[in-house]
């Protein structure tokens, strides 16, 4: 295809540009593909062109006239015989696409980007393979169309094999690496380069650079290598486990605890803690998957060197050891042994009493949590002053940390759960539980309210199941706890809070012996729902707002045993026909005949209704019973 002079003459006047020497070149091009013959000629116009579009005024005008269906067409002619025109000719197109969307497009429709990809074999000039390079990163830079096709016509693999460790860089694999580099973020492309062979090939090389002692020197390569690494193992199971079984971890953990610059060069200083950070994300990533977590606990090896890593003093160091802990703290059995045996809970409250990092502290209170779960570790836990420690999180001075205040509710919730001694700790220290009903009173998110109320629940379950300890009630009780417990049943549309609600109340109702309580409980259990909030607008655009449930605690209560269509299991409904039989039981003690009025109200024709081969009838024909005694 020849281009177009003239309207590139016109186009270059109205941009009052000097067309001289470009229309001279233009029409050396021409004359090239009319008599295939004069290269040199040829050469020498491209070479001038990609002089000249480093202004880039040109980029348009040319790009519009022709010239890269011109240069498509000579290409293939030129078909490995013509080496100094084919890099001419890419350095004008890769000049032409420089920041130039159009022209990325047009490269893309005139097949350029597979016709070159023929260039980049072991023992091609080393000029041309930089050239391609160059060609293809300005082409796909933020285009995903090329960097697709890029790696679709197999110009990817070609690349991954120009970086070999032990070769002398040229140039060539620094520029290969930074096409990768580009063409990652694109899901496409990046798909088809995630191969474990690519995965081993950026292991090597950054293994090498960093076993030369001169990484100092390769930081772009480095920082490079590493982003592209991450962005290949970080959504695939596959890899990350590709990296254990070829043994690269001990490799990454020593790179991440000996790499060091003794320069005053700030830039390199920064840019090298900035490769570590990745190295760290990529060594988590690692040690992630389901499939490896017993492999690598078992490991005495490499669980000692985690361990000994949560101890440095290097931040990038012992924020990956505790995020990699986390990741091995999943089944009862570690757990057990990384608190019994190696004290980890101790040692994870000693980091997050010495760091002011938000995020290490979520990753610290992450692990925490996991670590509360089994039943052993709740008293070593709260021995190691987990509650006092982590309590102020939830003060309202901190509530811009939304998710560390979530997780610490969560270990506050796991560690009184059953722990008698941990119930106390919130009860009588450092004014935990009023943090918690604080916390309870400023929150609108549901899960963080539900997640709080079952701290409450909890402490109920675990204390009134134990004799002798009337004052202790007293203080739960005083705190305002059963507003939000009311709350809970009322609201959750889950039948497992609901469910905690219910035992909890059942337990208020029935070993409460002070007369002044049990009339604030049945008030508050009969009286109206709250009045709906209304959002404010940055509220309304910023979430889904929750529906607001009109029905009573009563009347949600009764819906909940009688309808049949609901989802809630009948051991629940049972529960909640027991809960109200306390609930009439404390009425009559306390000669409220009106609690038991509105109960009857509510419920006495429906509960007559259940069916009579049904679980749920006896219990239901129990609590009619307590209706209707005097």
């Amino acid at each position: 295809m020849s281009i177009s002079v003239e309207t590139l003459k016109d186009a270059l006047d109205s941009a009052k540009n000097d067309d001289t020497a470009v229309v001279r070149s233009v029409s050396s091009l021409n004359q090239l593909s009319k008599d295939h013959a004069s290269w040199d000629q040829g050469t020498q116009a491209c070479k001038d062109l990609a002089d000249a579009l480093r202004t880039a005024s040109l980029r348009s005008p040319l790009g519009d006239s022709g010239i890269i269906e011109n240069l498509a067409g000579l290409l293939n002619e030129a078909s490995g015989k013509q080496l100094h025109f084919q890099i001419q000719a890419l350095r004008v197109l890769g000049n032409l696409c420089f920041d130039h969307e159009n022209n990325r497009k047009r490269v893309k429709d005139a097949g350029i980007v597979p016709t070159v990809a023929a260039y980049l074999t072991q023992n091609a000039p080393s000029d041309l393979v930089r050239t391609v390079c160059g060609f293809y990163l300005n082409s796909s830079m933020d285009y995903a169309p090329i960097q697709n096709e890029i790696a679709e016509c197999g110009a990817a693999k070609s690349l991954v094999d120009l970086i070999v460790p032990e070769k002398e860089d040229d140039g060539s694999i620094t520029m290969a690496i930074k096409v990768l580099d580009n063409m990652v973020a694109e899901e496409t492309a990046r798909k088809i380069i995630s191969t474990a062979s690519t995965v081993a090939t950026y292991i090597a090389m950054i293994e090498h650079l960093y076993k030369s002692e001169e990484y100092v020197d390769e930081l772009d390569n480095l920082e490079n290598l590493a982003d592209t690494l991450l962005q290949l193992i970080m959504d695939d199971d596959h890899l990350q486990n590709e990296l254990v079984d070829m043994g690269a971890l001990d490799f990454l953990l020593d790179f991440l605890e000996n790499t060091d610059i003794e320069t005053q060069e700030k830039d390199d200083k920064e840019k090298l803690e900035e490769v570590r950070k990745t190295m760290s994300k990529i060594t988590i990533y690692a040690t992630s998957t389901d499939a490896k977590m017993d492999e690598l606990y078992n490991n005495r090896h490499l669980l000692s060197r985690f361990l000994d890593m949560a101890k440095s003093k290097s931040e990038v160091v012992h924020q990956c050891a505790v995020y990699i802990l986390g990741n091995l703290a999943r089944t009862d059995q570690h757990c057990i042994e990384l608190v019994e045996k190696y004290n980890l809970s101790k040692l994870l409250l000693d980091l997050y009493q010495t760091t002011e990092n938000a995020t290490f502290q979520y990753a610290i209170l992450g692990c925490l949590k996991h670590l509360c779960l089994p039943v052993s570790n709740k008293d070593i836990i709260g021995n190691d002053e987990c509650i006092r420690i982590l309590s102020p999180a939830i003060d309202e001075s901190k509530d811009m940390l939304k998710r560390n205040q979530f997780l610490t509710i969560g270990i506050l919730k796991l560690l009184c759960a059953g722990n008698y001694n941990n119930a106390k700790r919130i009860i009588q220290e450092n004014n935990t539980l009023s943090l918690v009903t604080g916390f309870l009173k400023r929150v609108d998110d549901v899960a963080a309210k539900s997640e709080a109320t079952r701290v409450l629940t909890n402490l109920v379950k675990t204390v009134w199941v134990q004799n002798n300890n009337n004052d202790l009630r007293m203080q739960v009780m005083e705190a305002h706890i059963l507003e939000p417990i009311i709350e809970l049943v009322r609201t959750s549309t889950f039948a497992v809070l609901k469910n905690d609600g219910i035992m909890a109340l059942t337990l208020i109702f029935s070993e409460s012996s002070d007369s002044a309580t049990t009339k604030k409980a049945l008030s508050i259990i009969t009286a109206d729902p709250p009045l709906p909030v209304i959002a404010t607008q940055e509220q309304e655009e910023g979430e889904e707002q929750k529906e607001h449930e009109s029905r009573s605690f009563l009347q949600v209560l009764i819906d909940d045993i009688c309808v049949e269509s609901n989802e809630i299991p009948v051991q629940i409904k049972c529960n909640a026909c027991v809960l109200l039989c306390k609930v009439v039981e404390s009425a009559k003690k306390q000669d409220d005949l009106q609690v038991v009025e509105s109960i009857k109200t509510i419920a006495s024709d429906r509960l007559e209704r259940i069916q009579d081969n049904s679980d749920l009838r006896k219990y239901a024909t129990t609590l009619i019973k307590a209706l209707q005694q005097k």
